[in-house]
């Protein structure tokens, strides 16, 4: 498998995909369905869902087994951009050259926007069992890496480090920590799900 071949047709499946996890805008509350299509499709490298993609297929597993997850995980990573450019963090004003989405939009609309992306991330990764692509264990397990992966123990957590030490130096192994955290959690839990997905044993993790 070659990374630079597989990389823009992963990207090409996963932005196929995304708009159908996302809520009608039609309805009395679209505007905040419209700020998680704003945030949600607006670009990016998409690195940790094609990680999904590619650990799936690595592990000799169908790609369409896969792509509700590597969804789930985009609008996880999608989620947590939307909070982190929120005032009471980074105060950031542009994402990839576009108004962040509490500009675009509201601060109130874009912190419903952020919760309503981790909460269908979740049922993105229970569709894999309802379409027949996952087994209803595995996507139990994929739940599991996930929740963990955006929680306390992982990018919650790791942004928790960082704003309690603000502009106060860190030691390396605290530095470390923080990244591994905030970044690299849900890094690992991409390649894992990849690999459950294919149905790779479970003893992976």
């Amino acid at each position: 498998m070659n990374w630079n071949e597989r990389y823009p047709e992963y990207c090409k499946r996963i932005e196929s995909a995304l708009p159908q996890y996302l809520p009608e805008t039609d309805t009395p509350q679209g505007k905040v369905s419209e700020a998680m299509a704003y945030s949600l499709l607006g670009g990016g490298k998409r690195i940790r869902g094609c990680l999904v993609l590619a650990m799936c297929e690595l592990c000799g597993g169908e790609l369409e087994s896969a792509l509700p997850i590597a969804c789930a995980v985009e609008m996880v990573h999608a989620y947590s951009l939307i909070h982190d450019d929120l005032p009471c963090m980074d105060n950031d004003t542009l994402r990839r050259g576009k108004p962040t989405c509490h500009i675009q939009f509201d601060e109130a609309t874009a912190l419903l926007a952020g919760d309503a992306l981790l909460t269908h991330a979740f049922s993105a990764v229970n569709s894999a069992y309802f379409n027949g692509t996952i087994p209803a264990d595995t996507v139990l397990r994929c739940i599991s890496q996930l929740a963990r992966a955006a929680g306390v123990e992982g990018m919650i957590g790791g942004q928790m480090i960082d704003i309690a030490h603000g502009s106060q130096p860190m030691t390396p192994e605290l530095l470390e920590k923080m990244h591994s955290m905030k970044t690299g959690a849900l890094i690992r839990a991409s390649a894992v799900m990849g690999c459950l997905a294919a149905g790779a044993p479970r003893d992976i993790v």
